[in-house]
C-alpha cells in the first residue's frame, strides 16, 4: 500500500489503522508487517471496504490466523479484523434444541465450550479447533466426524451486492470447502441449530476430545493445524508424509512434527520461507513415493517464491 492510500485510510478512520507484524496475529507466529484495522460494526465494515475500494487497496479479512501462512515480506493491502458487535452471541431455546446466533469474531472453541455448558449438543467436535466462527464456516472446519456444515442454518454476509442472508444450501459446503472461498462474500454472523443434550455427558465428551488432541497433536509449539487436506481415495496426509520418512524433517526453524506428520511446527525462529520450503519438500517427496499430489488446507497471504528443487 502506498503512503497516500495509508494516510487516506488513517484520516477516514482516525486512530484505527495501525502497522503491525502479522506474526502476532497468527498461530504460526510468523509473518511480516501490514496495515491493520478493526471493524466493530457492520456499518463500519461496509465503510472500510468502500473506502478501500475507492483507493484501490486490496482487503483481507483475518480471523484468528489459525490456518494462515503470511509472507516474510508482509502484505501490501489492508488487513481487517472483526471485533465489537461481531463478538456477540445469543441463545434461544425451543422445541428439542437451540438456535444460536453468533458473530463471526466469536472463537470457535469458546462457543463450543459454552454450548456444552448449556446442554446444547452438536459442537463438541469443535472444542479444540482454534479459530473464529467466521473462519470455521469459511473453511467448513471439522474433526472427529463433525463439521460446521452439519449445524449451519444460515449465514449473514456482506458482498458487492450489500448485506444479505444465505441459507445452508447456498453456502456450497464440501470437505473443508464452501462457496465463500470462491467469492468476495465476507461472513458476518452465523445462525446455528443445536440439539438438546445432557450437560454432564457433553462436558465429558468435550474433555475427551481435548485430551485426544493433546495426545495426538503438537500443541506445545506454534502451528497452523493440518497443513494438507485429505485426498479422496488416498491414505491420510499424515500417514503419507510419515511413510515417506519425513517426520522430523526441518527447513530452518520449521519442522514436520514428530508427533503428527501433517503438522508443521515453528520449532524456533521459523520464517514463512522455511515453512513454504518444507511444504514444497513434503509435496515433492510424497508424490515421488506414492504418486499422490498433496493439496494444502492452509491459506497464503502475501507473495511467495517457489523454492529451488532439492532445497
Amino acid at each position: 500500500m502506498d503512503r497516500g492510500s495509508f494516510d487516506a485510510l488513517a484520516t477516514a478512520f482516525p486512530g484505527c489503522v495501525k502497522v503491525m507484524a502479522l506474526s502476532s496475529l497468527t498461530t504460526w507466529r510468523i509473518g511480516g508487517e501490514a496495515a491493520v484495522i478493526e471493524a466493530r460494526s457492520a456499518g463500519m465494515l461496509a465503510d472500510i471496504l468502500g473506502r478501500a475500494r475507492e483507493l484501490g487497496v486490496e482487503v483481507f479479512l483475518l480471523g484468528r490466523g489459525s490456518n494462515l501462512l503470511v509472507s516474510d515480506d508482509g502484505y501490501d493491502g489492508l488487513v481487517v479484523r472483526l471485533a465489537g458487535d461481531f463478538g456477540m452471541v445469543s441463545w434461544t431455546r425451543g422445541g428439542d434444541g437451540w438456535l444460536v446466533s453468533a458473530g463471526a469474531a466469536v472463537t470457535l472453541p469458546g462457543l463450543a465450550g459454552a454450548a456444552c455448558m448449556k446442554g446444547a449438543a452438536g459442537l463438541e467436535f469443535a472444542v479444540g479447533i482454534p479459530g473464529s466462527l467466521g473462519g470455521a464456516v469459511f473453511m467448513n472446519a471439522g474433526a472427529y466426524g463433525g463439521s460446521m456444515a452439519d449445524r449451519v442454518v444460515s449465514v449473514e454476509i456482506l458482498d458487492g451486492n450489500g448485506f444479505r442472508t444465505m441459507d445452508r444450501a447456498a453456502c456450497g459446503f464440501g470437505y473443508r470447502a464452501s462457496s465463500f472461498q470462491d467469492s468476495d462474500a465476507l461472513v458476518l454472523s452465523v445462525l446455528l441449530s443445536l440439539d438438546s443434550g445432557d450437560r454432564d455427558r457433553l462436558m465429558e465428551s468435550a474433555s475427551a476430545t481435548l485430551r485426544k488432541r493433546r495426545e495426538s497433536f503438537p500443541l506445545d509449539l506454534p502451528n497452523a493445524g493440518s497443513v494438507f487436506r485429505r485426498v479422496e481415495g488416498a491414505p491420510p496426509p499424515g500417514k503419507l508424509i510419515e511413510d515417506a520418512g519425513l517426520k522430523g524433517r526441518r527447513v530452518g526453524g520449521a519442522m514436520i512434527s514428530k508427533l503428527h506428520a501433517n503438522f508443521i511446527v515453528n520449532a524456533g525462529g521459523a520464517s514463512s520461507s522455511d515453512v513454504f520450503g518444507l511444504i514444497h519438500d513434503a509435496r515433492r517427496v510424497v508424490y515421488d513415493a506414492s504418486g499422490v499430489s498433496l493439496r494444502e488446507e492452509i491459506r497464503y497471504l502475501g507473495s511467495f517464491e517457489e523454492p529451488q528443487r532439492g532445497r
